[in-house]
């Protein structure tokens, strides 16, 4: 999901760099005084993302759909369950089809906030995997191929920060996903045992809800700090009274 989360900065990146680059053609203005400022933020990310999926060079923003990621590596300890899992060659494909649903932008004199409701219909994610770890007193461990396919992905961006030194200070970007369906796919995760293979994986995609609540606020932690980093990258460089005269 953080793969998904990238494609938000990346279109505010170009819709707020005036000051930078020349702004596309395909991108919309809107005046953050106007009474229609969230209908005018809404419709110009919704019109950017085919465009800014592409990759926009000039912002050193990459391909987003597919997203790649070379190498990540997640641990995980909480009762029951204790892993690590490594993912190589990681591809993430949908983001350019997202759907904005209702944009919120609250303006004070030194904070800003920005909620944005986004639905994917579909992300599919694929790559390889190394994984170890025990499920109780169940050891669990292998590697291989993995993907996984989720539907109705709804997610609300929350983006937070301070105004300092004529800069939009981001502390936070709060990504905490719904998803309505989820299908996963791995192979040889007890090192060559196909049997239990096949049953760890019915079981996972059958009680899949019960793994992924688990999961979520780990996973939005971590997703908070990579955003927050990425949004400051862009944003340390605008004059925030230039951007939202």
């Amino acid at each position: 999901m953080k793969r998904v989360a990238v494609i938000l900065c990346a279109v505010f990146s170009v819709a707020l760099a005036a000051e930078e680059v020349e702004i596309p053609k395909y991108m919309k203005i809107c005046n953050r005084k106007s009474e229609n400022v969230n209908d005018c933020l809404k419709t110009a990310i919704q019109d950017a993302i085919p465009k800014v999926s592409k990759g926009v060079p000039e912002l050193n923003v990459p391909v987003l759909d597919p997203y790649y990621v070379a190498l990540e590596e997640i641990s995980y300890s909480n009762g029951m369950m204790q892993g690590k899992l490594l993912m190589k060659e990681v591809n993430a494909y949908g983001t350019s089809r997202a759907k904005i649903l209702k944009v919120k932008s609250t303006f004070s004199e030194d904070r800003q906030r920005l909620e944005v409701d986004v639905l994917f219909p579909r992300i599919f994610i694929d790559g390889e995997y190394k994984a170890e770890g025990h499920l109780n007193d169940f050891k669990v461990g292998g590697k291989g191929f993995f993907n996984v396919s989720m539907e109705g992905v709804k997610t609300v961006w929350d983006i937070t920060g301070r105004i300092e030194n004529d800069r939009w200070v981001v502390e936070h970007f709060m990504v905490l996903p719904e998803v309505e369906k989820m299908k996963v796919y791995f192979d040889d995760l007890f090192n060559g045992d196909e049997s239990l293979n096949n049953i760890a994986r019915s079981f996972i995609n059958e009680y899949w809800p019960l793994f992924y609540r688990e999961l979520l606020p780990i996973a939005s932690a971590r997703w908070d700090k990579m955003m927050t980093d990425f949004a400051n990258l862009v944003f340390s460089k605008l004059s925030y009274s230039k951007l939202f005269a």
